[in-house]
């Protein structure tokens, strides 16, 4: 789906009106070619020990337009999580989840078997470029995902708005330090929402704050959650809850 620069911004209006969230939405895009990179505008690429949760973090807090290349990261772990380098098999070992500086697993067959989860969500061939671009100044055409910040209660809110109609249960699968494949990664590969409780690489570089959560969508999944929210809202549940509880009679 399409979007131009001004249905981005009113989106981005409708989101900051009904949920009210501390940081700007964003659309994804994991561009294949030199020259897909080149035809978005406006794009700052980051600098100096950069990753994904930075160039997510960037874009929802300055509203502009970062991306991320291979020779931007400060590391192999976070690149190949993310598609955007070829892999070794010194990733495949899960050297960098089970030794230091980032001993998330005090053995090696627990690192190698988080290792396998994420791979099932990379490309055969690696990007070129991870471009991130806030809804309210969005460059980007055609988003892969979109990525919501979000207090726990509006992202519950969101959520009930999705299944509000065509009802399903939603899984939403918990891997450790590697949100980025339960989240965006998945979200892209499979087109299945994903949360994220917030691992170390959102919180300390990518700035999602204290009680907020992240989701990604697809930008149909986000329209049908918003449409399922406006339909709450519409038969009398409000946001915010309120813990005097707006029920007929209460007053």
């Amino acid at each position: 789906m399409k979007y131009t620069k001004e249905q981005w911004k009113e989106l981005c209006d409708r989101i900051m009106m009904t949920l009210r969230p501390t940081q700007y939405p964003v659309a994804m895009k994991f561009t294949k070619t030199q020259e897909e990179l080149d035809s978005i505008r406006n794009v700052t690429f980051c600098q100096n020990k950069a990753n994904a949760c930075k160039t997510i973090g960037m874009a929802a807090h300055f509203q502009g337009t970062f991306a991320i290349t291979p020779d931007h990261f400060s590391g192999y772990y976070c690149a190949m999580n993310n598609g955007l380098m070829k892999i070794t098999q010194e990733y495949i070992d899960g050297a960098i989840l089970y030794k230091d500086p980032t001993p998330w697993h005090h053995d090696q067959e627990d690192a190698k078997k988080h290792i396998a989860s994420n791979m099932q969500y990379l490309p055969e061939e690696p990007y070129t470029a991870l471009v991130c671009s806030a809804f309210c100044n969005c460059d980007i055409e055609e988003a892969d995902c979109v990525i919501l910040r979000l207090p726990t209660q509006a992202a519950f809110h969101l959520l009930a708005g999705f299944v509000e109609t065509d009802w399903q249960r939603l899984e939403i699968p918990f891997s450790g330090e590697s949100n980025c494949a339960d989240t965006w990664m998945r979200t892209v590969k499979e087109g299945k929402i994903g949360l994220s409780l917030g691992c170390r690489g959102d919180r300390a570089t990518g700035a999602l704050s204290y009680g907020e959560v992240q989701i990604t969508m697809t930008l149909e999944q986000l329209l049908k959650a918003l449409d399922g929210v406006d339909t709450i809202e519409k038969n009398g549940i409000l946001y915010p809850y309120n813990p005097t509880c707006l029920y007929k009679g209460a007053f």
